[in-house]
This record gives C-alpha cells, structure tokens and sequence, in this order.
C-alpha cells in the first residue's frame, strides 16, 4: 500500500493511474493523513505562521488524493477533468451521492459551483437528478448566480426547455431558507447579476412563459404562509405585473383566502385588488363571507391597510357589523374612529357603546357626544378603559450568595456554565469553589472531555471568551490537557481573565486557595465583616484576588461600625492599609508606586463616584479618572458623525498612555467613550463587568449604552442593554448619571424584548429613584437618533402598567425641547392627549401650553396639538 508521502512524488498522470484503481483499505488508511496534510497546506500555515510545507505542485496532487479516498460529505462537486476521472473511478452511486450532496450545499449554503456544472452532468449522463426542493433551491442561488460562468438567468432557462419545465414552476411552491430563498439570493446577488424578479419579466417579455399561470402562482404562493421576508418577494413580483382589472376579477376568490394572511402586506395586496374589483362593478364573491375576510384584515395593524378594508366593506353591504367589531378593536384610533363614524352613518350605535371603555381617550371623547345626543349613556357608563394601580416596586435589598461547598455541586454548575457561560454569578460561584476545593480529576473527567470539545469546534470569537474562561478552569480542575489560551482580551475585562487564570494555575499545581474576592450577597457585594475576617485570619492574597476584594466592598464601607474598623487593625501588609482607608481610615504615608492599585481600589470602594483629594496629590499616575477622580461621561448629539451621532465621551484627566494593567480596572472602565478605536467588550461579559466594581455602575452604563446606540437601527442584534436595566432596578447605590441614557435608549431599541425590559426598568425606578424631569432631559439628547414612534408605544405600556402620571409629567417636560419637525412627534403628543383625557385633568404648564399654541402649519404633530388644545380647553 502507498504512502502519502510515496503518492505527492509521483507526476500527475502516474498518480492518476494509482488513485484511480484504490480499494476501501486504501482510501480508509489514507484519507485522514491526506486531510490533514490538505488542511496544512490550505490554511493553517498560514493562520499558525509557520513555513509552508507542502508545494503548489503537491496541493494539486492532494486535490486528487482526497477525491479519491474522502467520504462524500468532504468533498467539492470536482472541479477539472483530472478530478472527475478520478469521482467516476469510484463507481456511478458515489457520483450521485457526490452530485446529491453538492446540490444539498448550494442549497443550504449559498455556496458551491455554478449551477451549470450540475446541469453539465445532467446532460452528459453522469447523473440524473429529480426536480426535489434541494434542486431547485440550488437552482435559484446557483444559475446565473456570483459563482456563474456568465449568462442572464432568463437567456440561460430560454436555452434549457427542460429546465424550464421541470424546475422553473416549482420556485413558486418552495419557500426557501435562511440562506437560500428568492428574496435573499435577489437582495445580495450585486448589480452584475440578473434578478430572479427581473428574469421572469424578461421571459413573460417574450411570453417564453404564460403570464396567466404566473399570476395564478404568486396568488398561490402568497397562501402558502411563508414568513413576510419570504412572501414580500411574490408580493413584488404581483405588484409589478400589474394586473388588469379583469384579471384581478378572475381570481377574486384567491384574493379573499389571502384576507386571511398573517403577513401585512400580503394583507394590504388582497385589500387592494378587492378594492379595485369592486369600484369597476364586478365583484361577484359572497358578500358575508367576503365581510368575515375583512374582518380579519381590520386586525393588521397597519392604519391603511384596515382603514381600507373597514371602507371595502361599507361598500359591499352584508356583514358589516362583524368589520365595524374588529375595527372598534383595532390598537390605532383613525381606524377606531373611521369604525365609529361608520356606526353614525349606519345608525348603529351598539357597538360603539360596547367598545367605548377599549376606545383611544380622544376617540371615545367625540364617541360619548354622539352617544349622549342619542341618549344612550348613563352616569354608570365607564368612559376609557381603566388602569391598573401604580405598582408597588420594593426597595431593592441584598441577598445573601450561598457558597459552593463540594464537588458534585461544582461539577452541576461546570455543566450549566459550558451551555451557557453568561451566568456571572454562578461563574464567579464556581471560580471560587474551583479554588477552594482543587482538582478532582475523577469528577470532572467527562466535563472535561466536553469542554475541549467545545473549544475546538468552536471560534476563538470574543463572544466565546466566557467560555473559554470556564473551559480553562475545567481543563484544570480535570487535569486535563489545555486545549487553547485566550486572545487578547479588552482591558476592561483582563482583572477578570487573571483571576481565572490564577484559579487554573492553582488548580493544575494542586494548591488550595479561598478566595479573599468570594462574593457574599448578590451583585457582587461583600460584607465588610467577612471581608476583615479572611484577610486577618487567611495567607497573604493574590494581587489581583485583593483588589477584585477591595473594589466590591460595601456597599458603604467608609461608614462601618467602630467595631470592624478596630478588627482591621490586624490585617498586615499594604492590604491591610488600603483596607482601613477603604473603611473610612486615613491614607498612608507614603504611597508607594507598587501599592497604587491597592490605593486605588480602596479609594474606588471608599467614595465610587467622588474625587480622592489624597490620591490626586501623589500626582501622576494617581490622579487619572479611575483612579483618584471618579470617572464620568458625558452624553451628547453630534450631527457631523457619519454613523452613531449619540457622543458618549469620558471626562476628566485620562490615565497616561502604557500597556493596560489588570490590577488597574477601574482606570480601564474609565477611559470608556465613543472613540472609533475603542474595542468594547460585548454584551456576555457585561454581567461579569457590573460584578467587578458593584458601587459604581457607570462604567457598566457607558458600554452598554454604546451597544444600545449602535443597535437602535436594528442592524445589529440589540439585548446589550438589557442586564444594564435590570441592574439599575435592583442596585442599593444611588443610580449613576448615565441611569436616565440606558432607559431612554432602552424605551427606543429596535427589539421588541429590549423595550419590555426597559419599560419594566422604568415602571421599576419612576419617580422614587428616578424622576421624570432627569428621563426627559435624555431623552430629548437622544431624540435626533431615535424613532419617536418607538418612545411613544414604550410609553403607552408604561401607562398601561399604571404609571399615567409620570408618563405624563415626562411628556410635559420632554415636548418643548423637540424639533417641532422631528418625524413622528405627533405619536408624542397624540399620546400626552389621551393621557390627558384619561385622567380628566388639563394641561397646565404654561412652557407645554406655549409650545403647543406655538405649533403651525398642516403636519400631523399640529393636527394632534390642536387636538390637544381642543379637548382640554384654556386650562
């Protein structure tokens, strides 16, 4: 039998010669060292920095040894002659399988040869293929696709009838993937390339297809119920053809089966065609049946949409009520106004009277003056719909942390933290134990196996640091081999990588160690007592354990009892020192330069966010923001910013310029701003951050509002503020000045789940621990960035959930500061009416007054402060 190194010697067609004629042993005993010698050369040379080992010539020759003895889930469709002798030298079934699963990836992965290549083989007889929703998916991203020879997809289905007949019909029935689908491989296919859309024009152009069976598809295909990204593609197609009134006649009855679509604008189409039909007198579809579709169309929620099919079935007669019903329900109060106009004309005021404590405030207004003219209320009539009771949010406390006391609870919490590395609390549970319990190689074995597992199938991304964190600590209890070391890490997050490096040396030399740094309450807090009893009575601590320790001493540790700062008289040394300054103590003198990240901590824990006059005068390297200044920020709006316009810079004096220092973190966290340069450690490490200096969240607060700012236009996954709101709502400091800027960025995220969590915040901290006024204000700093639609349907469920009167005061205070021309403010000031309605009460800040009275000209903000005006009288 051959050796690799025996084959890579051999000219190509003696090669070809030997590679074609292999057995199962061949292959099985050559496959791995040619893979191995494969992936060498193709790009772990490159990637470790070493010297290339293998040719050109020999990566050629590797090409073909791996066609001839690699499964076919390794393999590439092949891609010269030379390769394809060497596939059918395998027999007819590899082929296929090969053939089978090249289609798979294109079809999957957006990824692959030209389509053509699968056609090719087709055509010369290597393989026959069905017509199954892999092949056509690989159809659509492949022909005439980035990867192509060339050629318009419409001229290259003109040239293969079979094609056309077979494949072509069946993109209507497929809905694609996340890769692969009409609407993604259109979006991203560049402007060299034909569009899907644009290439079935071009074939009805020529009517090489029927332009009928196409109308019928989309209909179709727009019934299938694929997801709105998917079915937008068919909706575009439809639109573009635009079809004739007698050929939207002629599928009325597909029309009225999409009434009933989840998606809007497949909705919105459906309403439209409908509507047409109907002005041009040919409707001729069961009027009750029809109405039950529109009823169901009323409940999308765009305005237009249901306005329209509310006015479709005031023209059609029969079952109107069941449309008057849905519309009265409808969340945007044109529709619930258009509905009750409707019941005026009709002459039906049942259902609005039913309707009337669900109504908008301002629509229920003009609502109970018609009723009342009919004389159908009564004093017991409920007017708008009743609210819930301010909530009644507790104070925050701090819960005591239980420890991890033994093996088997650790290696539990190992297994939860390898699926999921984020929990903060449990990591830092689990380093500490690691540290105080040491290795146990019989109990963490399987662990182990799978954390290296983990850490070789998956990239060295920084979202995947916490787990290499946690793999690390594992590897080490386990004694297992290390499998990898962390890259360089942001400098706001290398106190905590040390620290987890020190438990894994400690591990793997066999010494126990208990943690001076070991949280005792929730948050990260430890209790001064504790804290003086382990330095007092434990061996002297790592330097990265007592400042980790200093910095979450509290939450007030200059104001302990006499009685703890007797007790820390006896702890010795430096640490000793810093800790009776932290407790309110008097500094040393002097400070040496070797201590200054002691002095440092215990000035941070001292007095969070107030200057250090001592530190400050030792002068250089003590008196940077961090260290003897607190830091801050500064939040603000800059329109010459390309991108984010939101500044967030940091303020006061900057540490000088030199390699970051993992005993100096809260220098690190203060140097945190809106510099392009800036590399902000992401959002899994954020719980592990605000754990790291519990007295001061701000540092916290500035990263994670530069995620929310980036994320505000959904082009990136929001969630970054998400812990830093539920940290402001159970913190027992005073909340920092950034508090305000995270709720309102919050109340604007583009995620759904990211608004919830603020809003929850918000509802949490108005008015004890955050006022209204101080929201307003950062709010109208961000409001150039923000969708204010956004802020306004936040704020309505902060009103629903019973907080009517902050919403209002915020509002009051917020309007005057906006640019009346601000797009969507009129959602703004729409919602302070009906707040106002609500509660029955006035408008009677003379600045809000002002600035309504003030505000001109025929846009919808105007409408609505008129509205205002109107409905609450001089005030």
């Amino acid at each position: 039998m051959a050796t690799l190194t025996e084959l890579l010697t051999l000219d190509v067609e003696a090669l070809l010669d030997r590679v074609c004629v292999f057995n199962a042993d061949d292959r099985a005993a050559l496959h791995r060292p040619a893979q191995h010698a494969w992936e060498r050369y193709a790009w772990r040379d490159a990637i470790d920095g070493r010297k290339d080992r293998f040719t050109p010539e020999e990566g050629r020759r590797l090409e073909l040894i791996l066609m001839a003895t690699a499964p076919v889930d390794r393999l590439h469709w092949p891609a010269d002659g030379r390769q394809l002798r060497v596939a059918r030298s395998r027999g007819s079934r590899f082929v296929h399988a090969l053939a089978r699963h090249v289609v798979h990836g294109m079809a999957t992965e957006d990824s692959g040869p030209d389509f053509g290549v699968v056609r090719r083989a087709e055509r010369d007889g290597l393989v026959t293929l069905d017509a199954d929703d892999d092949y056509v998916l690989a159809m659509i991203g492949g022909l005439g696709g980035r990867f192509s020879d060339g050629g318009r997809r419409a001229d290259l289905l003109r040239a293969d009838p079979d094609l056309l007949a077979r494949a072509f019909w069946r993109i209507f029935e497929i809905e694609g993937n996340r890769q692969v689908s009409l609407t993604n491989v259109d979006k991203y296919s560049g402007a060299a390339v034909q569009t899907w859309h644009d290439a079935v024009l071009d074939l009805l152009s020529d009517a090489t297809i029927d332009r009928a069976r196409v109308l019928d598809a989309t209909v179709a295909a727009l019934g299938l119920g694929f997801p709105q990204y998917r079915a937008g593609w068919y909706s575009r197609l439809h639109a573009a053809l635009a079809p004739s009134v007698d050929e939207r006649a002629a599928r009325q009855a597909g029309y009225a089966t999409l009434l009933h679509s989840s998606v809007r604008p497949t909705v919105a189409l459906a309403v439209d065609a409908l509507t047409a039909v109907q002005k041009a007198g040919r409707l001729d579809h069961d009027a009750v049946a029809l109405a039950h579709g529109l009823a169901a169309a009323v409940f999308v929620p765009a305005k237009s949409t249901a306005t329209k099919a509310l006015t479709l079935a005031a023209r059609i007669g029969g079952g109107q009520p069941a449309v008057i019903v849905a519309a009265l329900g409808h969340p945007h109060a044109d529709v619930q106004a258009a509905a009750v106009e409707l019941s005026r004309v009709r002459s039906e005021p049942g259902p609005v009277l039913s309707a009337l404590p669900t109504l908008a405030p301002a629509v229920a207004a003009a609502a109970r003056e018609w009723l009342g003219s009919l004389g159908w209320l009564s004093a017991e009539t409920p007017t708008v719909t009743a609210l819930v009771a301010p909530p009644d949010v507790a104070a925050p406390v701090l819960e005591a942390v239980t420890p991890i006391t033994g093996p088997a609870d650790l290696a539990e919490a190992f297994a939860i933290l390898l699926a999921d590395p984020t929990d903060a609390e449990l990591l830092e549970r689990a380093l500490c134990a690691a540290a105080r319990l040491g290795p146990e190689p019989g109990e963490y074995a399987s662990l182990a196996r799978r954390a290296a597992r983990l850490l070789r199938d998956g990239p060295a991304y920084e979202w995947d640091l916490l787990l290499d964190v946690v793999a690390g600590v594992v590897l080490a209890a386990a004694h297992a081999p290390p499998v990898r070391r962390l890259p360089p890490l942001p400098p706001q997050v290398r106190l905590l990588a040390g620290r987890a490096a020190a438990v894994e040396s400690a591990l793997r030399t066999g010494r126990r160690f208990a943690p001076c740094a070991e949280p005792t309450h929730a948050g990260g807090w430890i209790a001064p007592a504790v804290l003086v009893q382990r330095l007092a009575t434990g061996a002297a601590p790592d330097p990265l354990d007592a400042v980790a320790a200093l910095l979450r001493l509290g939450p007030d540790p200059a104001g302990v009892s006499p009685t703890i700062r007797d007790a820390a008289a006896a702890v010795p040394g430096a640490v000793g020192t810093a800790l009776r300054y932290a407790l309110g103590g008097p500094p040393a003198a002097p400070l040496s330069r070797p201590d200054r990240p002691l002095w440092v901590a215990a000035a941070r824990a001292r007095a969070p966010r107030g200057d250090d006059a001592p530190l400050i005068d030792r002068g250089p390297g003590f008196d940077a923001a961090g260290a003897g200044r607190a830091p801050a920020w500064r939040v603000s709006f800059d329109p010459e910013r390309r991108y984010s316009r939101v500044r967030v810079d940091a303020l006061g004096p900057a540490a000088a310029p030199a390699p970051p220092d993992p005993a100096l973190p809260t220098v690190a966290l203060a140097g945190v701003d809106s510099s392009p340069n800036d590399r902000l450690p992401s959002a899994p490490w954020h719980p592990w951050i605000a754990s790291l200096w519990p007295g001061n969240l701000e540092p916290l607060l500035a990263i994670a509002l530069q995620h929310q700012l980036m994320s505000l236009d959904g082009t990136i996954n929001g969630g970054a503020g998400t812990h830093a709101l539920q940290l402001l709502s159970r913190t027992v400091v005073e909340l920092p000045p950034l508090s305000p800027y995270i709720v309102a960025a919050g109340l604007a995220a583009a995620g759904i789940s990211d608004r919830v969590a603020a809003v929850d915040a918000a509802a949490a901290l108005l008015p004890q621990r955050m006022e209204p006024e101080a929201l307003a204000s950062a709010m109208a700093t961000l409001a150039p960035a923000v969708p204010l639609n956004r802020w306004a349907d936040s704020l309505g469920d902060l009103s629903m959930a019973g907080l009517g009167a902050q919403v209002r005061a915020l509002l009051t205070a917020l309007l005057p500061s906006l640019d009346r021309t601000t797009r969507g403010l009129h959602t703004l000031v729409e919602l302070l009416r009906d707040e106002h309605l609500r509660a029955a009460v006035p408008a009677t800040e003379p600045a809000l007054r002002q600035w309504l009275f003030a505000t001109g000209g025929r846009s919808k903000t105007t409408a609505a402060a008129r509205s205002l005006l109107g409905y609450l009288g001089p005030g």
